[in-house]
Parts: C-alpha cells; sequence; structure tokens
C-alpha cells in the first residue's frame, strides 16, 4: 500500500490564507498542508501586514505581493522581488509569477500580428484605481498621451467609460498598447500589470522595475526606463502608433528573449526552495539567530510594535547609565 504525501502543518498570519495557498501550490504534489491558529505551529508563513508573527515560534517564511524587503532577523526564509542571493534562505519571485490568469501567455507562441491588430478598436487602456502613496508618474503617462489621443481609463481613478471594468483582459483587448505602470519604481519589482497587459496581446508601456529589460524582450514592448523622459515615450508611442508595420514588429516578439522563460521562474525552482525547508527536520530549517543577542534583537522589535511604553523605559534606563558613567567613570 503507498504511502500518502507528507503532511505539514502551517499557520497563516499577517497574510490572507488564500495568498499563502498560492505559494503552497508549488508544492501540493508533494505535501499536504494542515492549517492551525497553534503558536507552536512548525510553519509560520507570514506577511508586512501585522506583527502577530511574533507570537509564533515556528520557521517563519516571509512572502509579499507588495514592495516590500524581507527582514531576516525576524524571518528564516522569504520569497520577495529583491535581486538578491542569501543562501538557501532568500529566493526571488516577482508577483507576476504567481498571476495563472496571465503569466503562461508569457511562455506560449504569439497569436498571428495581422489577426491581433484587426480586432484593435481603441488606442490605450489603463485601469488605475489607487493614487494614494503612489508614484506620480502613473497620474502623468495618463496625461500625457491623453493629450495625444483618448486613453480609455476604466479603474476609479479617471474613469472615462461609465463603470469599473468587470472583465479586464476584455477591455484591454481592444486597445492597442496598455498603460502598465507600477505603484513605485524598484530593482526587481514586478507585478501582474505586465502579464495582463501581454495576456490582452497589446504593447505595454511599463514602468516599475528598472532592470525588465533583462527578463522581457525589449523588442516586444516600450520600457519607460529606456527613455530620457515620459515626454520622449509618448514621442515614441506615436511612432509606433502611426506606423503598423513597426507595431505588428512589436506583435510578432516573443516576451521573452529567444521565446525561452528562464530557469529560475520555472515552477521547480520555486518548489525546489519550499521543499528543502519542509524535508528539513525542523530544528535543522532554523536559520534566524535564536542565541542571546537574537531574542534580544527581536524582543526590542516586538515591544516597539506591542509595548512601546516598556521599550521607552528601557531607552531611558539604557540613557541615564551611560550618562551615570560619565559623570562617574
Amino acid at each position: 500500500m503507498a504511502l500518502g504525501k507528507p503532511e505539514k502543518c502551517i499557520a497563516a498570519v499577517d497574510v490572507d490564507h488564500s495568498f499563502v495557498r498560492i505559494f503552497l501550490d508549488f508544492v501540493a504534489d508533494r505535501y499536504d498542508f494542515k492549517f492551525t491558529t497553534h503558536r507552536n505551529a512548525p510553519y509560520v508563513f507570514h506577511s508586512c501586514f501585522g506583527h502577530e508573527v511574533f507570537k509564533y515560534s515556528g520557521i517563519r517564511i516571509f512572502i509579499t505581493g507588495e514592495n516590500v524587503t524581507p527582514n531576516f532577523g525576524l524571518s528564516d526564509y522569504a520569497m520577495g522581488f529583491d535581486k538578491m542571493q542569501f543562501g538557501d534562505r532568500y529566493i526571488r519571485l516577482p508577483l507576476i509569477k504567481l498571476y495563472r490568469d496571465s503569466y503562461p501567455v508569457l511562455t506560449r507562441p504569439r497569436p498571428l500580428p495581422a489577426d491581433i491588430l484587426s480586432r484593435k478598436t481603441g488606442f490605450c487602456a489603463y485601469v488605475m484605481s489607487n493614487t494614494t502613496n503612489s508614484a506620480p508618474e502613473r497620474t502623468l503617462i495618463f496625461n500625457l498621451l491623453s493629450a495625444y489621443k483618448t486613453v480609455h481609463s476604466r479603474g476609479s481613478w479617471k474613469n472615462n467609460v461609465g463603470g469599473k471594468v468587470r472583465d479586464k483582459l476584455a477591455f484591454q483587448s481592444a486597445h492597442k498598447f496598455v498603460i502598465a505602470f507600477e505603484n513605485s519604481s524598484y530593482p526587481g519589482y514586478l507585478t501582474e500589470k505586465f502579464s495582463h497587459a501581454a495576456a490582452a496581446n497589446a504593447v505595454p508601456i511599463y514602468w516599475g522595475d528598472p532592470g525588465i529589460g533583462d527578463l522581457f524582450n525589449p523588442k516586444a514592448f516600450i520600457n519607460c526606463h529606456d527613455f530620457s523622459s515620459l515626454e520622449a515615450v509618448v514621442d515614441y508611442v506615436k511612432e509606433v502608433d502611426q506606423n503598423d508595420d513597426r507595431y505588428l514588429r512589436m506583435l510578432a516578439e516573443p516576451w521573452f528573449p529567444g521565446g525561452t522563460e528562464p530557469e529560475w521562474l520555472h515552477d521547480a525552482t520555486f518548489a525546489d526552495f519550499l521543499a528543502n525547508i519542509f524535508d528539513q527536520k525542523q530544528e535543522l530549517a532554523y536559520r534566524r539567530n535564536r542565541g542571546r543577542w537574537g531574542i534580544k534583537e527581536e524582543k526590542k522589535l516586538r515591544q516597539a510594535f506591542y509595548h512601546p511604553e516598556l521599550q521607552m523605559i528601557e531607552n531611558l534606563q539604557s540613557f541615564f547609565s551611560r550618562m551615570k558613567k560619565r559623570v562617574h567613570p
């Protein structure tokens, strides 16, 4: 009788359970997962939406869809945007990879360019709702392009088509270009905005990760980071829009250089990263500093969030102790 998959008991704190399950899908064929709220859960997936993780003693795995760098004093492992290496503790996993509705399009052959163009009825699409703490470039590009032609906006911001988008793919697919601007520009910060534009077989006008041209084929999209200003970007968009041959050539280009997804983005890469955590004996899988000073540092962080008054008292005691030594050496 064949043995079943090993069961792994995990907690999800400071993050939605559904988001954690997306990460667990990489290893769903290897383990059965059981969620728990017990503070002694062996594995703790957490993110940047709170500080409950301090209350959990298990192996902590940081995941994020936001532009946040992991704190390895708090977490044992992390999956994030940053382009860095840290032994077996970290792997780069841009959010774009987690969108199963659009990311796979980037790995497939593209439809015939002429067929794509024949279905385009609009110039440019934009879906944006959040302008709080958002980069000013996101509004500037809309205003600049709108001075040339109408940009159809179907988010809650500057909506000019009579209602929020219900089918983003269908809406964007009707347009030649799609504005794909991140909330902020940071090396490695790459979300679903690019793949949603790609799935619509539009030409993405992208701004965000300044290194995106090293990942995707520069001939297939308009990379704002290649231009001196957004005004120069708009001038280039005009040229492509007014020349069908140039536009069709862009539609014919594969999304990845050579049409091949890089190995570091393969599903197996992320599955192996997680399996390395789960396959070790629990005590050997810890990576954060759990020695004397590591415990002290974590205590300071916890107090700062949960008991700031105690942290203030300790700081004052430390200050007066140092002053006393100066007065009475």
